[in-house]
């Protein structure tokens, strides 16, 4: 995974080569990712769907995340990025069912990582159930959903805690229910800009 080959660009986006996901890292270059976030409808309520972080990763173990992200290779376009959906969680989901919302810059900065990402988000709709989602349990140990309104709440921070529900992957390959009321900390920090951005887009399509 490390010798991936991605794009790189300068900070206004414009591709100035190639290099190994582990070049891109380690120098903080900015490179491409995909990032999908599910949205499912339930007797008129809209819920917003968080993957758990296999404890086997090696970036953000066993913190809930963005429904379905990952790195965009050189060869492939912002919608290419569909094959995370079916990889790590099992949707049979098409390019067609995929909604583009934005192109957000993102940086998280962690000991001897600098992540600069401009991350193509999109939405999409899960008419399913939980019972739809087959994980790739080296990359995903579970899945769990909120209340969207709960969820902009709790990103304003007028939510001290967000309730969660879903199911998760014990060690033993056993699948079980679960609610959590977790906390910030339980979440892989992404910066204030693309936070506020997406909550944005998120109340004016949906509440």
């Amino acid at each position: 995974m490390e010798t991936e080959i991605l794009k790189t660009f300068d900070e206004n986006h414009k591709q100035t080569g190639v290099a190994t996901r582990a070049e891109i890292h380690a120098n903080g270059l900015w490179h491409e990712t995909f990032h999908c976030w599910l949205i499912s409808q339930v007797n008129g309520e809209y819920y917003l769907y968080f993957q758990l972080r296999s404890a086997d990763k090696k970036d953000y173990p066993s913190l809930f995340d963005i429904t379905a992200a990952g790195h965009l290779l050189a060869t492939e376009s912002p919608e290419d990025g569909i094959r995370e959906l079916r990889e790590e969680l099992g949707l049979s989901l098409l390019k067609e069912d995929l909604e583009k919302i934005a192109v957000i810059p993102c940086i998280i900065e962690k000991p001897l990582m600098i992540d600069r990402e401009f991350s193509h988000v999109f939405l999409a709709i899960q008419k399913g159930a939980f019972t739809d989602f087959h994980l790739q349990v080296e990359e995903v140990a579970g899945i769990v959903c909120s209340k969207l309104m709960d969820v902009v709440q709790f990103i304003e921070g007028d939510l001290p805690l967000l309730p969660l529900t879903g199911f998760k992957i014990l060690e033993n390959g056993e699948k079980v229910n679960f609610t959590l009321d977790a906390k910030p900390s339980d979440f892989v920090r992404y910066n204030n800009k693309y936070m506020t951005l997406l909550t944005t887009i998120l109340k004016k399509r949906f509440l």
